[in-house]
């Protein structure tokens, strides 16, 4: 739609309303001016209320695209050009959980230029969206493809032990031997494991770590802490002993050999260790240089939706690479796939997101995943040179967020009554 502005003492504006809305909101449209920085608005409105204010102006003979903040203070969000089409998203959210402040965030041509700034003007619903020329100037505004989506905003709080003890007793029923938890020293990282730690029903799941940067980078004060919980009952033992032990990322031959002799002077056996790299020539390089047992990977992925089958199929021939290239092998059972969420809403771990938008696959169906899970048990039945420590890594738990996830979700247990992936994956015989 073209807003066409000749008057210079009138403006020229379109509204599209929407159901009135309390929690998050996203409003998507692309929009150019013919000679820009005329003071064009983009205003998510609450009835007459501007809630989110975003505008085109010259300041200091640059023509920006800014956003007004509280007490009309406007902050720039970047430099824009005459007649050049913008692609913007906004993500408002009115009430965010646990009580923090409303934001907004604002993405232009699909890179996030504004992080959880505060809100224009305080308000508890949207239900406008209004693009509108200046009363004072001449413009010619274009507006395409408007699109509003009202998120479907839940809060989950997992961190109580209450649930915890849940996550157990599900994983327990299907079968699920142990955890392999990532090792966060330092809180709130940390709480899940030290939750499952403070369970009572922790023997119920047993449970070993995968170590990367967050471990290493104090790898002296995390090591005793570590070693101490190998001699536990409930930590995963392989080989009639042996702690089993995950490098992720950061993996060297005197870390695995302290590792080692840490065991050795606790009168422990040597723990099973061993290292994943996204290649098996990378694994084999890295356990034949440090020292490891095994290799495996952390995850497969997919992209641009391919189907799920092609993914498991994908990664069904790379337990054969990576035993070809590295003898011993943990053959992963990816899950799923979907990096999507990481663009909408960036980590602050993964800077370089704008990738995202493509990085995902095909939902799978609870029997996709068992069949999956069936064929790498077989696999190691087949091969019990290449897997004598009789494992089988399942990616994941809840990467919810990555798209791999075998706990329960709200839609399973509200919709089918029932954890379908986890009962897909107790029906998997164990024996291939």
């Amino acid at each position: 739609m073209r807003l066409h502005d000749a008057s210079g003492a009138s403006m020229s504006g379109m509204d599209r309303t929407f159901p009135a809305q309390s929690r998050a909101v996203t409003v998507q449209w692309e929009w150019k001016e013919s000679t820009a920085g005329r003071w064009s608005r983009a205003l998510l409105r609450d009835g007459s209320k501007a809630v989110i204010d975003i505008a085109t102006r010259i300041d200091a003979g640059a023509k920006q695209l800014a956003l007004r903040g509280p007490n009309d203070t406007w902050s720039v969000i970047q430099t824009v050009a005459d007649d050049t089409w913008y692609a913007a998203k906004v993500i408002v959210d009115l009430a965010p959980p646990g009580g923090a402040a409303p934001w907004v965030d604002v993405f232009v041509d699909g890179v996030r230029r504004v992080h959880h700034a505060p809100l224009t003007t305080a308000s508890g619903n949207l239900d406008t969206v209004t693009f509108r020329t200046n009363e004072s100037l001449t413009a010619d505004l274009y507006v395409d493809n408007v699109g509003v989506e009202v998120t479907e905003s839940v809060n989950c709080d997992a961190n109580s032990q209450g649930v915890m003890d849940q996550e157990i007793r599900y994983a327990r029923d299907a079968g699920i031997d142990y955890w392999a938890f990532v090792y966060y020293p330092q809180e709130p990282l940390a709480r899940g494991r030290k939750l499952y730690l403070s369970s009572a029903h922790k023997n119920e799941v047993k449970w070993c770590a995968i170590l990367d940067s967050n471990f290493t980078a104090a790898f002296d004060a995390n090591l005793g802490e570590l070693v101490s919980r190998f001699g536990e009952s409930n930590y995963q033992r392989v080989l009639g002993g042996r702690p089993l032990l995950y490098f992720f990322s950061d993996a060297d031959a005197d870390r695995v050999a302290r590792v080692r002799a840490a065991a050795a002077a606790a009168g422990l056996p040597d723990p099973y260790i061993v290292v994943m790299a996204w290649t098996a020539q990378d694994a084999a390089a890295v356990k034949a240089a440090v020292g490891a047992d095994a290799v495996s990977r952390y995850a497969t992925g997919g992209r641009s939706g391919v189907a799920y089958a092609a993914l498991a199929g994908s990664e069904a021939t790379l337990w054969s690479q990576y035993a070809a290239a590295a003898g011993q092998v943990v053959p992963t059972v990816s899950t799923g796939w979907d990096k999507r969420p990481r663009y909408d809403y960036p980590v602050s771990w993964e800077p370089d997101y704008t990738d995202f938008k493509e990085n995902w696959a095909q939902q799978a169906t609870p029997e996709e995943i068992a069949d999956h899970l069936s064929d790498a048990i077989t696999w190691r039945a087949a091969r019990p040179a290449n897997n004598p420590a009789n494992t089988v890594l399942v990616y994941a738990w809840n990467e919810f967020d990555e798209g791999g996830w075998i706990c329960p979700t709200l839609h399973e247990l509200r919709d089918a009554r029932r954890p379908l992936r986890l009962d897909a994956i107790a029906a998997v015989p164990r024996t291939g």
